[in-house]
């Protein structure tokens, strides 16, 4: 199996690293970064190698989903873990998913745990899906920060990761890792959930400040727009916002992040829309 991180932040790569090659059992560690080269990303390019990990440095910014294909182009009958470069990763997790795999699954997840640290009082488990954490009350879904898929099954069937659901620099695109994962399931794939193992999701501690999440919020609406599931996604955010039973602020907080997220839903049929007419515009009335 093939441990692959599309990483983004040179940081957290060194951060996990030891860690994470501590808990494989003759895997491969494979981390691309998906930014422009610099001294810094060179010498931790070289730590991982070191380490006996491989890095390489993409040299420019292209985005999470075009990482991703990269990686299932580079391995093209593998099975491929994916991780985000945030992820410490658990000896049990990673074997389970690698008998899930050899079992004949196509695509297996495990659940993201969260740190074990104190909270603001605007996070509730509401929110946890916001940090890419599995509530511990709820079931698990397949998400992109631990997501391991048979690159043969999804190379037969012409599938990859959607470009318009990227998250490129700065913005907080999210929802192509689940897209990919409905639609290796549409073409009859079989999924593999792991709910008895996880893996810590170690994410920076600035996310979570409020205007983080707020414009998380945001840009889930966006993704919720960009995949037609507007009022569907909005409905769903809703629910998981109001269903926090950790703290008394669940109603006020729900309709906060619910609010802001209706402005991500809005904004992105607005977009839509005005895309279409201006194609509509530019094509030439041939009556």
């Amino acid at each position: 199996m093939v441990v692959a991180i599309c990483a983004f932040h040179v940081e957290n790569v060194r951060k996990h690293l030891h860690h994470n090659l501590a808990q494989l059992s003759g895997d491969e560690y494979f981390v691309q970064l998906d930014r422009p080269s610099t001294p810094e990303a060179e010498l931790v390019a070289a730590e991982v190698n070191a380490a006996g990990g491989t890095m390489h440095v993409l040299g420019a910014t292209s985005g999470l989903s075009a990482s991703r294909n990269l990686m299932l182009a580079r391995w093209p009958n593998h099975h491929v873990l994916f991780i985000d470069d945030d992820v410490r990763l658990d000896a049990k997790a990673v074997t389970a998913i690698r008998e899930a795999l050899r079992a004949g699954a196509h695509v297996v997840g495990a659940r993201l745990a969260r740190p074990r640290h104190l909270l603001p009082w605007y996070v509730t488990s509401g929110q946890f899906h916001l940090l890419g954490w599995h509530r511990d009350d709820r079931d698990i879904k397949i998400w992109g920060a631990c997501m391991a898929v048979d690159t043969a099954f999804a190379r037969a069937n012409g599938l990859d990761f959607d470009l318009a659901l990227s998250r490129t620099g700065g913005n907080l695109q999210s929802g192509e890792d689940t897209t990919f994962v409905k639609l290796m399931k549409d073409t009859g794939a079989r999924e593999q959930l792991l709910p008895d193992c996880s893996v810590t999701h170690d994410v920076d501690p600035a996310r979570l400040s409020l205007r983080y999440l707020l414009r998380r919020a945001y840009w889930q609406g966006r993704c919720e727009s960009g995949r037609n599931q507007a009022w569907a996604g909005l409905r769903k955010e809703w629910h998981r916002h109001r269903t926090a039973p950790d703290s008394r602020l669940r109603l006020p907080l729900a309709c906060l992040y619910g609010v802001v997220t209706g402005w991500g839903v809005l904004h992105g049929l607005l977009l839509w829309s005005w895309r279409r007419a201006g194609q509509s515009a530019a094509t030439p009335d041939r009556t």
